[in-house]
């Protein structure tokens, strides 16, 4: 699936779930509801699995389709939702810095001085390598899907959509650190 299928794709995955989530609290619409909201989570499940897939060869696919489906929520969050408002947000900050980190890692010879600004301090890296943007955004992100994963009586089919984006970040992260030691001559 090319970049702008699959992020058409989430999208529409993404109002599925919004959609379901409401027609199951509307009288009357529960079973539509149920239909959406299972639709939604299975077409994103499916979504995020191939874009996992393709992270060593489109690492920047992998973040857009999360940046996506976050960028979606916060679309359809409630305005008195400061708390999921406000997560979303800074989670939308952060992809954009990991963003910026990826195409820097691309160009070797900017990253071999930008690492250079790094400390050599375990809290400053990552398996050795500069633990910059990317890796705080996902390393974030994992927290928070990990806070979603904690909250007792969510449906377990989102649950394991939480868990392929939590898989996901890790993915992503393993093929960043690829890119950061090929930049550095390391590999």
């Amino acid at each position: 699936m090319d970049k702008s299928g699959l992020l058409a794709e989430i999208t529409r995955s993404v109002t599925l779930i919004d959609q379901g989530r409401k027609w199951l609290d509307t009288d009357g619409m529960e079973h539509e509801g149920r239909v959406n909201y299972r639709r939604g989570l299975e077409t994103a499940m499916s979504l995020f699995q191939k874009a996992q897939v393709t992270a060593s060869k489109n690492l920047e696919l992998l973040v857009r389709a999360e940046y996506t489906f976050i960028s979606q929520e916060l679309m359809f969050c409630d305005d008195t939702d400061t708390q999921a408002k406000a997560s979303l947000e800074q989670a939308i900050s952060s992809f954009d810095d990991a963003l910026r980190s990826l195409y820097a890692v691309e160009d070797y010879a900017s990253y071999k001085v930008a690492e250079m600004t790094y400390p050599k301090g375990a809290k400053y890296r990552y398996k050795d390598m500069p633990k910059d943007a990317f890796h705080t955004a996902c390393i974030a992100h994992r927290t928070r899907i990990g806070n979603f994963l904690r909250t007792p009586g969510t449906n377990l089919a989102e649950k394991q959509l939480f868990e392929q984006r939590s898989s996901n970040m890790a993915s992503a992260q393993s093929a960043y650190l690829s890119k950061q030691k090929h930049a550095l001559g390391i590999i």
